[in-house]
């Protein structure tokens, strides 16, 4: 516990304990959230109610295992949306590929000047603060090369809590009539325990696997992969059941609001500021990038901000499912950006003007 931060009462000391107080307030939220009719209701309801409640001491979270756990299940429901038809039509994206290279590049090379010119920071700690990767990976990599890693913690944290809060609304102002999720069209009428052993399998075989590449997301991608595949071949056509997507969605929603728990304001008050321009230039890039493309890949306008939107890769794949607007297109953007980004972030930053 850091020093000034008020601990949790002495009935919540058992981690297990606080993080089910962390989960049920983030499901009263979600429930508010959706009551009042915002978009994306538990993800954006328990991020709400998992920010106030860390105000209350830094105790107040999902334990790590929760959160480990829960990644290998967003890689399934993700990777169930690559269905027979989207699988054969795949070839078709390449035209995105470039895009999202472009794309990220300019972004990091404005973010760099950002960071640099407006914000002072040093070299290293700009170039791993302007790219548009995972908090976990970013701080990782930043630190190996000499960047203050409180700093990137600061300003990754309040891109993705931004983006996670602001992109729905965004998105629901390019559809017309607002979002309206519906059942997967591949939902299967019947479920099978073959289907829920299938699944289920894909989620703990990947899971185990791709810890071993944990620095490139694997706990999610490989379960993700084993999911398409098994949909994809026609193994499968089971889509995840509506409550299983609103636990992971408030699960989500509780790990983003807590990333500041313990934190004061007056540590962090020039970071906020900070995080959330840079996080304003963006979704505002992002949005002319996507209105610029779009036609080019032959996507909606909000598929491609979605894939264009820089989020953490869970966060992202969550909304996307939820959303329900070209799944799969979406998550392979993803997917691509994770990589594309841990690639180039070394390179970019030997390449920067010192």
């Amino acid at each position: 516990m850091r020093p000034g931060v008020p601990a949790p009462p002495r009935f919540t000391a058992n981690p297990l304990l606080r993080g089910l107080v962390a989960l049920g307030a983030g499901a009263l939220g979600g429930l508010c959230f959706r009551v009042l009719g915002l978009p994306l209701p538990w993800t954006l309801g328990a991020m709400a109610a998992a920010a106030l409640l860390t105000l209350a001491g830094d105790g107040w979270k999902l334990p790590a295992t929760c959160r480990d756990a829960a990644r290998p299940v967003i890689g399934v429901l993700a990777g169930s949306a690559f269905t027979p038809v989207v699988v054969a039509g795949m070839l078709g994206w390449w035209q995105a590929l470039p895009v999202l290279a472009g794309f990220f590049l300019l972004s990091a090379v404005a973010g760099q000047v950002f960071f640099r010119r407006l914000c002072g920071f040093d070299r290293a700690t700009a170039v791993f603060a302007a790219m548009p990767g995972g908090l976990g990976e970013m701080t990782l990599l930043g630190s190996q090369h000499g960047a203050d890693t409180r700093r990137l913690v600061l300003v990754h944290s309040v891109r993705i809590v931004a983006v996670v809060f602001a992109v729905p609304f965004i998105v629901s102002a390019m559809v017309p009539g607002g979002l309206v999720r519906t059942a997967p069209s591949h939902a299967a009428m019947a479920a099978t325990p073959l289907d829920w052993a299938l699944l289920l399998g894909c989620a703990v075989l990947g899971g185990l696997a791709g810890r071993h590449l944990r620095a490139v997301g694997g706990v999610m991608i490989l379960p993700m992969l084993l999911s398409a595949a098994a949909h994809g071949s026609g193994l499968t056509a089971l889509a995840p059941p509506s409550w299983l997507v609103a636990a992971m969605q408030v699960v989500i929603g509780c790990i983003t609001g807590a990333r500041f728990a313990g934190a004061r304001w007056a540590e962090i008050r020039l970071a906020v500021l900070q995080g959330l321009a840079w996080t304003a230039i963006l979704l505002l890039l992002a949005g002319l990038a996507a209105w610029l493309t779009a036609w080019a890949v032959g996507m909606p306008l909000p598929a491609m901000f979605l894939a264009l939107s820089p989020g953490g890769f869970a966060e992202m794949s969550i909304i996307a499912f939820t959303i329900g607007i070209e799944v799969a297109f979406v998550v392979t953007c993803h997917v691509f950006r994770t990589l594309f980004v841990l690639l180039a972030a070394p390179l970019l930053h030997r390449l920067a003007p010192r």
